[in-house]
């Protein structure tokens, strides 16, 4: 867990402090979840494909359309996409009419996995009220 206080109490000026504040978070969030879907063997950018796996319109994606769904610019998709279908969570399928062109779908177990690390991560607690994160929200999207 970062230090926060050693930001808090220094002599930045205030854009300067959220800025270092907002990073520390990020850090610690992203630490927290990835602790939180350890157990079933997926990163972040895995449970991020699967989610836009299992929310496709027509049950499945290209390479391409799932790296445009990114939360987060990743070099590891690819590679991501090997290890989910190496452990059964998708498929992959050339087109027929373009051999360049593969669709990735989510299996049965990928659905199952995507599921249970999303509701493991539901218990990540901000200790906020309800106000305090519509307040937190708005300023964050005004980011």
């Amino acid at each position: 867990m970062a230090n926060k206080s050693l930001i808090i109490n220094s002599d930045l000026e205030l854009k300067y402090k959220v800025q270092a504040l907002l990073l520390c978070i990020a850090s610690e969030q992203t630490a927290d979840l990835t602790k939180k879907i350890k157990p079933f063997n997926l990163s972040l950018t895995q449970l991020q494909i699967l989610h836009n796996l299992s929310f496709a319109p027509e049950g499945k994606l290209t390479v391409n359309q799932i790296k445009s769904l990114m939360i987060d610019e990743s070099p590891n998709v690819s590679r991501s996409l090997n290890k989910l279908m190496e452990n059964g969570h998708i498929v992959k399928e050339r087109n027929f009419d373009d051999q360049r062109v593969v669709h990735i779908s989510i299996t049965k177990s990928g659905r199952k996995v995507h599921i249970d690390a999303d509701k493991a991560m539901i218990g990540s607690d901000l200790d906020l009220t309800e106000k305090e994160l519509e307040q937190l929200y708005k300023l964050l999207v005004k980011i």
